[in-house]
């Protein structure tokens, strides 16, 4: 219950930020829209869904077998998840491992690694672009400082993640057998303690060696070249919300105020960015010339395409595993 009411929240937040705006500016500007139009948007985001639920295909078929239409439910229907928690993403991905434990069997040490890969996968491309479309942003525009923050505060998550993946290991199976057995004893009620981070360490180590064994580098780049297509196909669609609209925007304005809207999003604040990612954008766009009403128009026709959309995707996907397992795992009372 809780999640919902801070989903309402957000949704709220949409409100009030269109009444700031105008609401009769807002309606002008989507009565430009065309039914056509919003044929091609949700036909690019669902060539987007099915690409990004081939990369988890790939990773998965690694050690194990699971078709693809498997795939493509259990992503979507943790997107539904993912939507309607405050999060960076974690309670959909927990979700993730615990559905394909259930359809392929493996570990969840396996599975962890196989996450840690391909989180690091989907995340090193979106901050490669980044990078690449500041170095002209800084002669062009007068960007603001926040925008310098979040993306390096990015940058940083995601050399982690890399080092975490691909770093030297240090460890042998030896080693890992030498860890999990007993050592000597901690005094009092920090015994408990000790064993939980043993436990929590071993884990880990064990989800490090699955995730540096998963891909080759020849393997690990053609995905990244994936995850890179798919991030290059968000710019794209916001391009096309603008000229559905009738606005004329520089390209460049259009990739930073994209890629800007997803780095804020991704702080844990409202579920699925609801109201960050709109106003991130609609205020980016305002530098390129446009006027508050006409940035939010793009934001909003933006999130149509790729949160709303996706997200009955999502719930009719939820409809259909529900029908052969549970969802989330049962909580056993003491």
């Amino acid at each position: 219950m809780s999640r919902i009411i801070i989903f309402l929240l957000g949704v709220a937040g949409l409100a009030v930020l269109a009444g700031l705006a105008g609401t009769q500016e807002l309606g002008r500007a989507f009565s430009r829209v065309s039914p056509q139009a919003l044929s091609v948007l949700f036909t690019l985001q669902l060539a987007t869904l099915l690409a990004s639920a081939w990369i988890w295909y790939f990773l998965l078929n690694r050690q194990s077998g699971i078709p693809f239409y498997s795939v493509f439910l259990v992503n979507q229907a943790a997107g539904l998840i993912e939507s309607l928690t405050p999060s960076v993403k974690l309670g959909g991905e927990a979700a993730k491992v615990y559905l394909f434990r259930q359809r392929t069997g493996q570990s969840y040490q396996d599975l962890a690694g196989t996450l840690l890969v391909h989180k690091f996968i989907t995340m090193a491309p979106f901050v490669v672009l980044c990078l690449v479309l500041v170095l002209p942003a800084l002669f062009m525009f007068d960007l603001p400082v926040y925008f310098y923050l979040s993306l390096g505060a990015l940058t940083a998550l995601c050399a982690g993640l890399g080092l975490l993946c691909y770093g030297k290991n240090g460890k042998t199976e030896k080693d890992k057998s030498q860890k999990s057995l007993p050592g000597p004893k901690a005094p009092g009620g920090l015994e408990p303690l000790k064993k939980a981070a043993s436990r929590i360490a071993l884990f880990l180590q064990q989800s490090r060696l699955s995730a540096s064994r998963l891909l080759s580098t020849r393997q690990t780049l053609a995905t990244m070249f994936v995850s890179l297509t798919i991030w290059v196909f968000y710019p794209v669609k916001v391009y096309l919300a603008c000229t559905f609209l009738g606005l004329d925007v520089h390209p460049i304005i259009i990739c930073l105020a994209t890629l800007f809207a997803y780095m804020v999003s991704m702080v844990p604040l409202l579920p699925g960015g609801l109201g960050t990612y709109e106003g991130s954008m609609a205020l980016f766009f305002t530098l390129g010339g446009l006027t508050p009403a006409e940035g939010l128009a793009v934001a909003l026709l933006s999130r149509l395409t790729t949160f709303w959309f996706p997200l009955l995707i999502s719930a009719m996907s939820c409809l259909a595993l529900s029908r052969t397992s549970s969802l989330l795992p049962r909580q056993t009372s003491r």
